[in-house]
């Protein structure tokens, strides 16, 4: 087993040296704690992504491994990072990896634009309890939020809401955090990347807000994005159906994210008030 394909977060924490664990396996993925922080080991069907590390199976060594390779790892089994080399239980799983980085997202005056096509693309409302009883995710809810009280205020309502390994409210969280890197300057970057960190959720959406609040999502992600900022609407539903892939709903719900985030950009208090 090899890495063949490593997002840029995910070189970073394997670029570093420390002990970790196995924190979750999944048939196509298995999340890895370390010093430097979380990545995932996942398969070639699965996007590319700043936390993703895509391994390929040597066949003349791993010759009795079949398709579900990742899942012979076990959830608390030892990891170790070695300065660009990773052991788990034992087994190195090194290789001349390519690094993937998320592509620069379009300019804030783009925003507008992106937002009128991925309203003509979208038709996901996620399912989560922002009010205190049964329903969705409205833009409207979500907008008067952004509105009136900030970001800030909006992750509060959104982190841990809605089922799903990363809860369908920290998917859309993500998608907001995304769209407001596009125009942080250094100190706002810092705190948008503080409140991904101190999101009242578990460890591995953490780590995905992390990334998002720091500008970098999965590759499908950047796609939508950047069809909706040229208006291109046709290359906008292909990611969108990449997306659809992805989880119960989480690519979609992101998708949902960027989509509000978007429609709110020029007008919502992102980066005006004191405390978000």
């Amino acid at each position: 087993m090899r890495l063949v394909l490593v997002g840029e977060t995910a070189a970073e924490v394997i670029g570093g040296r420390g002990t970790g664990h196995v924190l979750a396996v999944f048939r196509s993925a298995v999340y890895l704690s370390l010093p430097r922080g979380l990545l995932v080991l996942v398969d070639w069907l699965s996007e590319p992504g700043p936390l993703h590390a895509h391994v390929d199976v040597d066949a003349e060594v791993e010759v009795d491994v079949d398709v579900d390779a990742l899942s012979r790892f076990a959830v608390g089994d030892p990891v170790r990072a070695e300065r660009g080399d990773l052991w788990i239980a034992g087994v190195n799983i090194g290789g001349a990896a390519n690094i993937w980085r998320a592509p620069p997202l379009p300019a804030p005056a783009d925003l507008a634009r992106a937002a009128t096509t991925l309203r003509g693309v979208l038709d996901h409302v996620p399912d989560l309890d922002l009010t205190g009883g049964a329903g969705p995710a409205t833009g409207d809810r979500l907008s008067a939020t952004l509105h009136g009280r900030g970001l800030e205020a909006a992750a509060a309502g959104l982190v841990g809401r809605g089922a799903g390994l990363t809860p369908a409210g920290d998917d859309v969280l993500a998608g907001l955090l995304l769209v407001a890197s596009s125009a942080a300057r250094p100190a706002e970057q810092v705190r948008l990347v503080r409140i991904a960190r101190g999101a009242a959720t578990h460890e591995v959406s953490r780590a995905y807000l992390a990334s998002a609040a720091r500008g970098r999502s999965l590759a499908a992600v950047h796609e939508l994005i950047d069809a909706g900022a040229a208006g291109e609407a046709g290359r906008a539903r292909a990611a969108r159906a990449r997306l659809a892939r992805i989880g119960h709903s989480s690519g979609l719900d992101l998708a949902y994210g960027v989509l509000v985030g978007s429609s709110n950009f020029a007008t919502a208090p992102w980066f005006d008030r004191k405390g978000w």
